[in-house]
């Protein structure tokens, strides 16, 4: 009985699936981004304003010298981990009742009348400015507006009639020197953003049953508006203002 011939594959397609399968994967598949210090940087409006002298309790000064020693408001801090907890307690000391004895922020309160009553100035200053072709003036009050405005959006969502706010000066201030390692720059900015990140995530889970980070990823996926007004009322619980001096020798 003859032997039957085995018959050849047909390889001629695979180059044609391979390339399809490898063009797939491309497509479909998702890299992990460098994550950074993101910071929204207010637009500079050249407009005359006043000179407040920033009360020394409204300042959390974080200093490192070039034998990187960390101090934070004259304290030496031998951890570096510890700042975060220096951060809450700037933010927390008078969150429920301001106490003129301590040397941390005050709290005001701000209303949705308060809102109102600014939002109307403003459209008269805007108007004003506006008739005399004043552009960064108007471009000034336009944004002032836009903060009243969002501020009374917060409220709504927040379900009162008011919110307490952090005193407008408080701030975080950062000075290094030249000499200063950029692991221990880094460090404080991390330690900033945890304290911050604890905060607005408490909150967001009792105001809106879920956290701050899968709120923050989903925006970032489809910049849903509702979001982005979670959003906006958790930065006005606890603003990030945070002011980087420039390093010495």
């Amino acid at each position: 009985m003859a032997k039957r011939e085995i018959p050849e594959i047909n390889a001629g397609s695979m180059a044609d699936i391979a390339f399809l399968l490898l063009l797939f994967f491309l497509v479909t598949t998702t890299m992990d981004k460098d994550q950074a210090y993101i910071r929204n940087i207010p637009k500079k409006i050249d407009v005359p304003l006043d000179q407040t002298k920033v009360q020394e309790r409204d300042i959390l000064a974080i200093r490192a010298n070039n034998q990187n020693q960390l101090m934070v408001r004259g304290q030496v801090f031998s951890d570096p981990s510890k700042i975060s907890d220096f951060v809450l307690k700037f933010y927390q000391t008078n969150e429920k009742d301001n106490d003129v004895t301590n040397n941390f922020p005050m709290y005001s309160t701000t209303t949705l009348a308060l809102c109102d009553q600014n939002m109307a100035n403003l459209d008269r200053q805007i108007e004003e400015a506006e008739a005399v072709g004043n552009e960064k003036m108007t471009e000034f009050f336009l944004a002032s507006y836009d903060e009243w405005n969002k501020k009374k959006n917060a409220i709504k969502l927040y379900g009162k009639s008011q919110i307490r706010e952090l005193s407008v000066q408080a701030h975080i201030r950062i000075e290094v020197q030249e000499a200063t390692a950029y692991s221990i720059f880094t460090q404080i900015h991390n330690e900033i953003e945890e304290a911050l990140f604890e905060l607005r995530d408490k909150e967001c889970m009792r105001l809106f049953n879920e956290s701050y980070g899968l709120l923050k990823r989903r925006f970032a996926q489809d910049s849903d508006p509702q979001d982005k007004a979670k959003i906006d009322l958790l930065e006005i619980l606890y603003p990030g203002r945070i002011i980087e001096i420039t390093p010495k020798n």
